[in-house]
């Protein structure tokens, strides 16, 4: 299910949880951020930067809201240009790796209450994978999403579709909140065309999932079907991506 009762939490509310969590030490209210493109040299993006404060601003709030908070960045890259590659090390970056590494250095987040998951390729798997290495394994069941306006749509459906499907985890079922940013950084033309794909993915994931029951069957798709990451993908060579759609990865 989603709940807005998080972020909305009353003064009284927080008091009660302050006290509560000292004395239980529950699982973490986790905030995520899903990918959205590094720079060449792997470093977030304007809009990406937004997100990454954004969520560093959550995880400050916690303490007084009476939470344990975490945050969690995804994804390993995209399919659609090459890895970046780090100009000291000579290394590539992951996605996640890159945004782990602001929220420390840049934004003073502990280190020890990063958490990255570094496989995914696109939004779909940023949840799924995130909920079957991280969230179904570690009992961690209240998520705020952060992400920006363009994104956050296609991004809703597929968490609440993801999160929602059975088998309901030991730790019970999870709770969302998702915080939009601006769309900062990017140029109107880049913008409006990532707009216009972000509906047409939308629509294409609400057809592919239509059928989608549980775990198991967003698995088959994924490794089976989708061509990011099915074995199918190897038969053909890739297409380039639109120059302006591009740059918004």
């Amino acid at each position: 299910g989603v709940t807005s009762g998080w972020l909305a939490r009353s003064a009284a509310t927080e008091a009660a949880g302050e006290a509560r969590t000292k004395k239980a030490g529950g699982p973490p209210v986790v905030i995520v951020v899903p990918g959205g493109g590094l720079t060449p040299e792997g470093k977030p993006v304007p809009w990406v930067q937004k997100r990454l404060e954004k969520a560093a601003s959550l995880y400050a709030e916690c303490p007084r809201r009476g939470d344990r908070c975490i945050i969690a960045t995804l994804s390993g890259g995209t399919p659609h240009k090459p890895m970046p590659t780090d100009p000291k090390s000579g290394y590539q970056v992951f996605e996640a790796e890159g945004n782990a590494q602001h929220l420390i250095r840049a934004l003073g987040v502990p280190a020890e209450d990063v958490y990255e998951e570094n496989w995914s390729l696109d939004t779909i798997a940023n949840a799924f994978m995130f909920r079957a290495i991280h969230t179904d394994v570690a009992g961690w069941r209240r998520l705020v999403v952060v992400n920006n306006e363009f994104h956050m749509p296609r991004t809703r459906l597929i968490f609440e579709k993801v999160f929602g499907l059975p088998p309901v985890p030991a730790a019970g079922s999870y709770e969302l909140e998702f915080v939009e940013v601006p769309d900062v950084g990017l140029e109107p033309e880049a913008l409006q065309a990532r707009k216009e794909r972000e509906a047409r993915s939308a629509e294409g994931f609400k057809k592919n999932s239509a059928q989608i029951c549980s775990m198991r069957q967003m698995h088959d798709f994924i490794f089976s079907t989708h061509m990011a990451y099915s074995s199918k993908r190897l038969l053909v060579d890739r297409e380039p991506v639109d120059p302006k759609v591009l740059a918004s990865y």
